[in-house]
């Protein structure tokens, strides 16, 4: 636990400045996981435009590609813009020994925000290949992750 508040601790001050519509990257925050694959694979998360910081301390560092990359987003695909960003590194085995794209390497990720049953959520892709994604119904998404827009504990 203390080796997680060290590393939101660290997030806050390295936070980069987000996209005018994606206000969820102002600073980094921390996500609880909202879906069975966001459970099963990353556990809670800290997020911030630079990092992408998992449970076990490992992270992903992220460039922004696009801060509002028009596509069809979310989990039916209605929503209109995403942030997308390059993945640097590789988080390796995360919860139970799984992966964020199986034995792909992730090069990309968009985020985005998006209601669920009353709740405002938090929609992340991970994408492999070279060709800049635009939404999650491209060729080369690997998985889907959702997370809960309140700070984890």
């Amino acid at each position: 636990m203390g080796r997680w508040i060290l590393v939101a601790f660290f997030l806050t001050g390295v936070a980069g400045a987000p996209a005018a519509s994606q206000s969820v990257l102002e600073e980094a925050q921390a996500f609880n996981p909202y879906s069975e694959t966001a459970i099963a694979i990353t556990g809670p998360v800290i997020l911030s435009s630079k990092r992408m910081v998992f449970e076990t301390g490992q992270l992903l560092d992220l460039d922004l590609v696009d801060q509002a990359a028009s596509g069809d987003w979310g989990a039916s695909g209605n929503v209109p813009v995403a942030q997308v960003f390059r993945i640097s590194g590789d988080v390796g085995p995360l919860r139970q020994q799984n992966t964020l794209c199986g034995d792909q390497p992730v090069t990309y990720m968009a985020v985005w925000d998006e209601e669920s049953s009353g709740s405002k959520i938090l929609g992340i892709a991970m994408f492999t290949g070279t060709e800049i994604p635009t939404g999650v119904a491209q060729e080369g998404i690997c998985a889907t992750y959702f997370f809960a827009t309140n700070a984890a504990s």
